[in-house]
């Protein structure tokens, strides 16, 4: 076997050299880098900017209800739909109450139906609620339920007037994009100790005035729309009052408690998964979506600038609190606003704080995981403090 050898020159290519960024070269691709994430986070920061400040009304009808009966309705198996204890649903030309699961895979949940207004077919498309009686369930509730008009500096807003014997009243706040019927499943305690109850609108709600920029101002403006409602009781024969405040409306309370003249006529307050902190609750926001801390305070300083907020006094856990009891309630599982918030704002005031801690509840669902008990302990709590 022979083997041939060429008699070609062998050419020799070199290995080339590796160049190196210069330094100036790294320099502009890191502020580059940085002003991409600088324009990333000022984005999200402003588009949650919006989704504070921006009104939003809107109700989807989002899940399929499938196999009704007069007995049980299957619904997707979502975080809410999940859930234990009573809530709602509601569909275009009807409503339901529904309670305990029967029965539940990875795709679906089978729930009590409790009452309905109207017959409900399979197939139907629905929204789920924690305010229970929508609609016509306003009814069974059985109480005297009348409309008023609120004077504000802005004009005339709808609130729910419910008479009571009693000379103190139960002004009741909603949360941000509630609306009235969020303050039903709250009233039946007040209205069996004979409370006469007034639940107010606030600027933006449905059918009521905007605020002059049509933003949201997380408490910073709403408590003069607060009282005003207490202006109107105080005009119309009460002589104390009990503000009962859930989320936003939390928020609302204790605003009108440090700036309004008329907070010594107060004699105590029921907070429901209170937004005592924004900036915490920002925080919480932004980490539960995996996003760094410092969208929310982006988020934070655009709120700021475009409606003016103030902050630092929406911020209950740096503020004095008076002598006023206040009964508290906060879910465990509250996805909105972290109830380490209201674990603290409670261990700083427990001269004044009845906290209830409830375990499983999420945003102001606490009722929702136990009438019975929620309502004992509201009249229980009120029948002390107010010596009935």
């Amino acid at each position: 076997m022979s083997t041939f050898i060429s008699n070609m020159p062998v050419r020799v290519v070199a290995p080339r050299k590796r160049r190196l960024l210069s330094p100036q070269r790294i320099l502009v691709t890191l502020l580059s880098l940085i002003l991409l994430c600088a324009i990333a986070c000022g984005g999200i920061g402003y588009y949650f900017s919006n989704v504070l400040l921006v009104p939003t009304h809107d109700i989807s009808y989002n899940l399929e209800a499938t196999n009704v009966s007069a007995q049980v309705v299957t619904l997707p198996h979502t975080q809410d739909t999940e859930q234990p204890g009573t809530f709602g649903i509601t569909w275009a030309n009807g409503a339901a109450i529904v309670g305990k699961v029967t029965n539940e895979n990875q795709d679906t949940v089978t729930r009590q139906l409790l009452q309905t207004t109207a017959p409900l077919a399979s197939h139907t498309m629905v929204s789920w609620n924690r305010e229970i009686y929508l609609n016509g369930l306003k009814d069974t509730l059985e109480l005297h339920i009348s409309t008023v008009q609120v004077s504000t500096s802005l004009g005339e807003m709808p609130a729910w007037y419910v008479p009571g014997k009693l000379d103190t009243w139960g002004i009741l706040v909603h949360g941000r994009g509630d609306t009235l019927d969020s303050s039903l499943r709250f009233m039946q305690p007040l209205a069996k100790l004979g409370i006469p109850m007034l639940a107010i609108s606030y600027r933006n709600d449905m059918n009521a005035p905007a605020s002059p920029d049509g933003y949201y101002h997380l408490g910073d403006t709403e408590w003069q729309d607060l009282e005003a409602g207490v202006k109107y009781a105080l005009a119309h024969g009460a002589h104390h009052l009990v503000l009962y405040g859930w989320s936003m409306g939390g928020a609302i309370v204790e605003a009108f408690q440090h700036r309004s003249q008329y907070a010594s006529n107060v004699q105590a307050l029921v907070l429901d998964a209170p937004l005592l902190d924004w900036r915490s609750t920002l925080s919480f926001q932004a980490a539960s979506r995996y996003l760094p801390d410092v969208v929310a305070s982006t988020a934070e300083f655009f709120a700021a600038q475009r409606a003016k907020i103030n902050f630092d006094a929406l911020n209950q856990l740096n503020q004095p609190q008076g002598k006023t009891p206040i009964l508290l309630f906060h879910g465990t599982n509250d996805t909105t606003t972290p109830v380490s918030v209201s674990d603290t704002f409670a261990q700083a005031h427990t001269d004044i704080v009845t906290y209830n801690r409830v375990n499983g509840a999420d945003h102001v669902q606490s009722w929702n995981l136990d009438p019975q008990w929620y309502n004992t302990q509201v009249e229980s709590y009120l029948t002390r403090v107010l010596h009935l």
